[in-house]
């Protein structure tokens, strides 16, 4: 039998997909911070131990006791994708890009624990390999080659195998054994053709629901089944009633909105009376799926955590003048009707959109055991060392259906000129202006503002840490071991690190830190320029090359050291009683005792 763990879990999706794939998969552990979301994922799989709490707060040892893992086949993990969403702010070092570093703390725990993960499937969105976000991505690949593993990645159109949506997303792929570095050959195109099907509709998805009538509780019984297709099949799953089936209920103004648009059309079909203000500065190119309404003859676009909201996406239902349901969104994003959600309507809606696939993950695993012939990987780490440009990673989709008098089918047919804003104006008079109507400045408010805010640190009482950290002091000992504990709006590894500044700047003298994680590098950097803008007492000078994991950090004066940074699992802190996540601290006396002056120069400058 076959086991597996789920760290950043949502309600499930990769586990859902994985134990399609692999009947009888036991899957023994799962995290996550929502509690609705974890309350699904135990629905779904009772023989689990799921944690619903800070990822900071498990170690793999603990975690390893109390799931009873004797090993791990498979490891999912989906960490959340805010700090490299496209949507965001392309920002290395934002404190939420420690999941990956928490995803390899544990891995390291497992393994050092004689649980060695033998796969591991990571899942995020595309801009994780965007501009300088591909750091992150190099990041990951030597972290897992430095411990043993095979890796290899991709961004995939889910759409190619069969799955209603056109959702892209970044697949990264490890195994102890060298295997394929390759993906499932896709089932599916655009228009077909050859042996492929044309890509999945949402008529298809969702077409026997139309007529469906909820009762109070969202549960509809399901009209018989006739000629069903091979995404119908997997979707009913043999059953004749399905829950969930309820929809937001729309203010009053925007059901006479979205009552304008027809399929494939936005907000650009709604009369300019009925729209806000702003709409006249928005971008003609821009937010063409605000107030979108989806077509029944093409796939969904990307279903988001926020699909129950029409005015934020193309969440309108093709026939009916409402949001999608949690259950026909479940169904656009590959689950099948036998399975639950859990909590409030909102908090479904959620679990849905920020899940991943299950219909996708089931062709993923199928693909990765059987070991069939599949697509070369297009993100290996020749191509990385290559130091040329990754090929474009995401298709346009060129097939739009659109029903607007205005519109045009195919790619661009969301630019079209807006009802009610009289005649057009030439192409490439608007174009000229930024495809604006306005000549106001453009505000880039994540970009600039979101991002200043995050850099300073405003939620966080750096200072508070650090001088408490003074005033406990530290004994004679070089070995630091620092708990990864969350306090207040403090981050748990922030937390270590200003406590680690602290701890050094109390002794005399310059250590070299080994610090293998870059994400550890560019904290301590951006946590030593914060904690000297507030002129801290006793700050020690800090150096940091830009190549090479090595920083200098203390003063010059006094005593030389070489020591390394790690994450481990140990009881080494007097607040530790049972072993528990640290950021440890480690002299290396081999390189420090015994050196005359010469010798410690030469470690110090080569």
């Amino acid at each position: 039998m076959q086991t597996a763990i789920d760290l950043y879990s949502g309600c499930g999706g990769m586990s859902a997909g994985a134990a399609i794939a692999i009947p009888g998969l036991e899957v023994k552990w799962a995290l996550d911070i929502d509690k609705n979301a974890t309350a699904t994922f135990k629905k779904a799989h009772p023989e689990a131990l799921v944690d619903c709490c800070d990822v900071s707060l498990v170690s793999a040892t603990d975690v390893i006791e109390r799931a009873v893992i004797e090993k791990i086949d498979w490891f999912f993990a989906g960490p959340t994708c805010q700090a490299v969403s496209t949507m965001g702010v392309f920002h290395l070092d934002d404190p939420r890009n420690a999941l990956f570093v928490h995803f390899i703390r544990l891995l390291d725990g497992f393994t050092a624990a004689g649980r060695r993960p033998q796969r591991v499937i990571m899942e995020n969105v595309p801009g994780v390999v965007y501009g300088k976000n591909l750091v992150i991505v190099k990041e990951l690949f030597k972290l897992f080659e430095e411990r043993g593993y095979h890796v290899f990645a991709d961004v995939v159109n889910m759409a190619d195998y069969g799955l209603p949506q056109l959702r892209n997303r970044f697949i990264l792929v490890a195994s102890v054994d060298p295997i394929a570095a390759t993906f499932p050959m896709p089932t599916h195109a655009p228009d077909g053709g050859g042996d492929l099907e044309g890509y999945v509709t949402v008529a298809e998805a969702i077409g026997d629901l139309v007529q469906c009538n909820a009762n109070g509780d969202g549960i509809v019984r399901l009209p018989e089944a006739v000629n069903q297709t091979a995404f119908q099949r997997f979707a009913r799953n043999g059953a004749d009633g399905v829950g969930s089936h309820f929809a937001n209920s729309l203010t009053e103004i925007n059901a006479k909105r979205i009552a304008q648009v027809p399929q494939g059309g936005c907000w650009k079909d709604i009369p300019p009376e009925l729209l806000p203000d702003r709409f006249r500065r928005v971008r003609l190119t821009d937010y063409a799926t605000l107030y979108g309404r989806l077509h029944e003859a093409a796939p969904a676009y990307t279903i988001s955590a926020g699909f129950a909201n029409v005015t934020s996406g193309c969440f309108t239902h093709p026939i009916h003048d409402r949001a999608l349901t949690v259950r026909e969104g479940a169904r656009i994003q590959g689950f099948q009707d036998t399975f639950e959600f859990t909590g409030p309507r909102s908090a479904q809606y959620r679990q849905v959109g920020n899940a991943v696939p299950p219909f996708f993950m089931s062709k993923l695993l199928t693909h990765l055991t059987a070991g069939t012939e599949g697509v070369p990987a297009r993100i290996t780490s020749s191509a990385l060392a290559s130091g040329r440009k990754l090929p474009k990673m995401v298709r346009r989709y060129m097939n739009k259906k659109n029903e607007s008098v205005r519109a045009r089918d195919g790619y661009g047919g969301g630019t079209y000129w807006p009802a009610g804003w009289g005649e057009p104006i030439a192409a490439d008079a608007v174009a000229a202006n930024g495809y604006r109507l306005s000549e106001m400045p453009l505000r880039f408010r994540r970009r600039d503002e979101w991002r200043a805010s995050r850099d300073k640190f405003t939620d966080q009482d750096l200072v508070a840490v650090y001088e408490e950290q003074q005033r406990r002091g530290v004994g004679p000992a070089d070995l630091v071991a620092l708990p990864l504990t969350r306090e207040g709006d403090v981050d748990a590894i922030d937390r270590a690190i200003v406590q680690l500044l602290a701890i050094v700047g109390s002794k005399p003298g310059q250590m070299e830190l080994d610090i293998p994680v870059r994400y550890l590098r560019a904290r301590l950097k951006l946590l030593h320029d914060q904690l000297s803008e507030r002129r801290v007492s006793n700050l020690p000078p800090l150096a940091i090359p830009e190549d090479g994991a090595a920083v200098l950090l203390g003063s010059d004066k006094g005593t030389f050291r070489l020591a390394r940074l790690t994450f481990e699992d140990t009881d080494m802190s007097a607040d530790a009683s049972l072993k528990a996540p640290h950021l440890v601290l480690h002299p290396d006396p081999l390189r420090t005792k015994g050196k005359d002056k010469a010798a410690e120069d030469h470690l110090r400058y080569r």
